[in-house]
This record gives structure tokens, C-alpha cells and sequence, in this order.
């Protein structure tokens, strides 16, 4: 690949906007893929999933109105008509929360505090919580192989906003109406058209973000036990299909042996997600010189709907499910001895700039995982990515394994993982925020990587420590502590 190569992909992901799962956009990269795929004289093998797609309205469309007078039950006269109202900008809705009936719903705001709200102090209201995006010891999430630097503390919208929003069926069934997110610790347009949470099941409840001024005004108005309007008209579309695609290199001495080349093609900008283009010119390369052993690419979807696809884990976890005979060995099965997950290339550092993220001139921190301390030895060796500083090369730590390399963890299939995320990552909104430069090299990092693996016995590769259930309270109990001491 070349840089003119490398701008043709990033040009094409912006020209069709957000991915959002089994949307025409998302489809239409699919189909790229697939097309790319038979160029270059591949096998494409398709597996269907169907799901109920919750389509949003942009931000703007979305109503959030607070009225001027406090509500009569605040003690105000009883109104002949409607109040006057103030417009709230809405940064964006909580994915998949749930729809608004035609003329929105009405209510009573009600501040409620805490991860564990009395949901009951909303019944037939408008629920308003404080979303705290304050920073979390990333040092104890993940862990680094000996001789890399430490993590240091980080912040990204997407851990608060998760859970917050795991509360949302408790307010329905409590009878809330509709939920605000006030965000706490992120400007105006650091919270924009954040596609956030995607790990949660459809809620059924209408819920949206605000940040800023808007949340301000709504916290204020909330105290004041004012009455709102929220109109949040998304759409949902039952029987919505999404495809993964995936193909195979036979292997020309070791077929029977498998390296799973894994990426996810659902995201809402040009870095979530861009890994096709390095599986693609990984697969050219391997028609050119045939790999030792079979080369699996996967090309998932569901990424940003997980619950579409399995209860647990990530979409790459549906595929190992329904495939098994490509990697799980035994009888009549091929095994997979290694995998490589790559994801978020070429990542820029954005900082705030007014109303718009602006490039900084950096790189984001990679996210490099090695599941063993021999992988962790060879992607030293192997990976040039940002050359603004060292290569840190992380281990999954006992809590959690970021991206769709967790699912090879979870079956301990050693693998390396690219899964930079910066706060950007699920914003639909950013731009500019791809180094071209810098996806090159980690392409060419990953190309390497894999030719490696490829040359290595199994004995070479390591096996898969996974932490147990003790190892997991311990660190639970240890980021807890290190985020609320904050």
C-alpha cells in the first residue's frame, strides 16, 4: 500500500459517513470488500445475521425543550395553555435507548444522583443524572509486558456513559419516561454525536446526551423541578440484515495449522473502522507468496451491536461460535495457532478546538495487546507505529481485553491486538483525524508481524495465561478505589 493508496480508503469511509450496523452505508463497505475480495481471486464465504436496527435522527432533529415556568407541581398556577419553552442542543442520543411517540413525551425533570438512582423519584417524568467523565487508572485495566512503559490515567467517554446507561430498564419498568445524560468533565464538542454505549441490549426507553451549557441548563432546570419535552423519533427496522465476510489462504506446508486475521467493518468514522484496508493488503500480499500455514480473514460485523450477534464477549466471538472447524482443532478441525486483530489505524491525537476537534499534530497512544510474553518479544521487534515515542506493548489485564482481539483470548488463541482508542473514537462527527503516514507503517507493522508468526513453530508462540475469578475481584476492587479516590 501506498499513501495514495492509503488516502483513496480514508476518502472513501468519509464519503460514506457513519457505519452504524447493517445500515445502507455499512452495507455499501461490505460490498467493497467483497468486490476487493473476488479482484483478488479469493474465496468469500458470508454469514447473515439478522437484527432489529434502532435508526436515529442526526442531534439537530432531536427536541429537548425546557419550559420556562416551574411545573404546577412545583407550586406554580395552573397554565391556560402551553409555557414557554427554551431549546436544549442535544449532543446525541443514547445508541439503541428507545423511541418517542409522535409529539415526544412530557414530563416533570427530576435530578436523580449516583450510579444507582431511585428511579422511583421519576415515575411519569423526565429522569436527569450527572455523567462524570473523570479519569480512571488505565494502568490497572491494562497491564504492560515487562520493559514498556506504564499506562497512565486516562478518560474516554464511553466507560461512563456505559454505565450509566446500564440503569435505563430499571427507570422504564420504574415508569420514567425518558432519561438525560448530563455530562460532567467534557465540552460541547468533545460529546458530539458519540455513538454511545454499543455492548447494551435495546433499552426501550427515549434517552439522550447533553454537555456543556445544555447540561447546565438542564441540571439547573431539573433542581428547579421544571417540566420538559423530548422528541426523539428514531426508527426501527425489524429484520435488518448484516453480513460478516471471510475468506481463507491456504496454507502450502501447514493448511491444517490457522492464523485468524480479524477487523470489524460497522464504525462512525474513518478510524472506527479502517481495518479492512490493512486485512486487504495483507490478503494481496498472500496471493503473491503463499503463507506456510492458512491464513483466515475475518471481516465481522456487529461490532457496534454486539447483542445482535452473542450474549457475551465481542462480534468476532459469533464467529469463532459458528465456525469452529477453523480453529478450535481435534477431530476434522483445523487449529488455529496465533491470531491478529487490527483495528483503529492511523489514529491522530484531537484536541478541542472551539466547536470542532482539531488535529494536534501527534498520535494517539497505541494500543498494542500481546496475549504472551513470546508475541510481546516479537511485536518489539516487529512493530513500527508512531515514532513520536517508544512501542509499549500491553497485556490484557484481568478485567478485560480491549476489541475484537478478546474473544481470541477468551479461547486462548495467542494473538496481538491493535486497539488504539482515543476519546474520538465513536464520535460520528469527527474529521481529519486519520495520519496517513502512521497507517501505512502499521499496516506494514502488521504484513511483518504476520509473515512471523507464520515462520514460528508453536512452541515459539507461548500459550495463554487467562486470569481467574480472584485476580478479577482484586482489580475490580483496585480500579474502583483508584477512580473514586479521584
Amino acid at each position: 500500500m501506498d499513501i495514495s493508496a492509503a488516502r483513496e480508503g480514508i476518502s472513501r469511509l468519509d464519503a460514506l459517513g457513519p457505519r452504524l450496523t447493517g445500515s445502507p452505508a455499512h452495507e455499501a463497505l461490505i460490498d467493497d470488500i467483497v468486490a476487493r475480495l473476488r479482484e483478488l481471486d479469493l474465496p468469500v464465504h458470508t454469514d447473515e445475521h439478522r437484527f432489529t436496527r434502532w435508526d436515529p435522527p442526526s442531534a439537530s432533529d432531536i427536541v429537548l425543550e425546557i419550559e420556562a415556568e416551574a411545573g404546577a407541581d412545583a407550586g406554580a398556577p395552573a397554565r391556560t395553555g402551553p409555557a414557554p419553552a427554551r431549546r436544549i442542543p442535544v449532543s446525541a442520543p443514547l445508541h439503541y435507548s428507545g423511541t418517542t411517540p409522535e409529539g415526544g413525551v412530557r414530563g416533570p425533570l427530576r435530578h436523580l444522583g449516583g450510579l444507582l438512582p431511585r428511579w422511583s423519584r421519576a415515575r411519569d417524568g423526565i429522569a436527569v443524572l450527572e455523567v462524570d467523565n473523570r479519569s480512571w487508572p488505565m494502568g490497572e485495566v491494562v497491564h504492560v509486558w515487562e520493559g514498556s512503559e506504564p499506562w497512565p490515567r486516562a478518560e474516554h467517554p464511553l466507560l461512563p456513559a456505559t454505565l450509566h446507561a446500564l440503569g435505563l430498564g430499571a427507570a422504564r419498568r420504574a415508569g420514567v419516561r425518558a432519561v438525560v445524560l448530563a455530562w460532567r468533565g467534557i465540552r460541547a464538542s468533545g460529546a458530539r454525536d458519540q455513538v454511545l454505549p454499543f455492548t447494551l441490549p435495546y433499552q426501550d426507553l427515549p434517552a439522550v446526551f447533553v454537555a456543556g451549557a445544555a447540561a447546565d441548563a438542564v441540571v439547573s432546570a431539573a433542581r428547579e423541578r421544571r417540566r420538559a419535552h423530548l422528541s426523539l423519533p428514531a426508527a426501527l427496522h425489524p429484520d435488518t440484515p448484516t453480513r460478516t465476510v471471510w475468506s481463507a489462504v491456504e496454507g502450502s506446508e501447514r493448511p491444517q495449522e490457522t492464523i485468524l486475521l480479524v477487523t470489524h467493518t460497522d464504525g462512525p468514522n474513518s478510524v472506527e473502522e479502517n481495518g479492512h484496508l490493512a486485512l486487504l493488503e495483507i490478503a494481496a500480499s498472500l496471493q503473491r507468496t503463499r503463507p506456510r500455514r492458512t491464513v483466515v480473514l475475518v471481516f465481522t460485523t456487529g461490532h457496534l451491536r454486539i447483542p445482535a450477534l452473542t450474549e457475551h464477549g465481542q462480534a468476532t466471538t459469533r464467529w469463532l461460535a459458528d465456525h469452529p472447524r477453523w480453529w478450535r482443532g481435534g477431530h476434522g478441525n483445523r487449529r488455529a495457532v496465533a491470531g491478529l486483530a487490527i483495528e483503529h489505524l492511523g489514529a491522530r491525537s484531537m484536541r478541542e478546538d472551539g466547536d470542532e476537534l482539531s488535529p494536534t499534530g501527534a498520535s494517539e497512544p497505541e494500543l498494542l495487546y500481546a496475549t504472551t510474553p513470546q508475541l510481546a518479544a516479537l511485536a518489539r521487534r516487529t512493530w513500527q507505529g508512531a515514532t513520536d515515542r517508544p512501542v509499549r506493548i500491553s497485556r490484557p489485564g484481568a478485567l478485560i481485553h480491549f476489541g475484537e482481539g478478546e474473544p481470541l483470548f477468551e479461547e486462548r488463541i495467542p494473538a496481538v491486538s491493535l486497539v488504539t482508542a482515543p476519546p474520538y473514537l465513536l464520535s460520528a462527527r469527527v474529521e481529519d483525524c486519520v495520519d496517513h503516514e502512521l497507517l501505512l507503517r502499521q499496516v506494514a507493522s502488521s504484513e511483518r508481524l504476520l509473515r512471523a508468526l507464520d515462520a514460528l513453530d508453536v512452541a515459539e508462540i507461548g500459550e495463554v495465561d487467562r486470569p481467574g475469578a480472584p485476580a478479577k475481584a482484586v482489580s475490580a476492587l483496585r480500579v474502583v478505589a483508584g477512580t473514586l479516590g479521584r
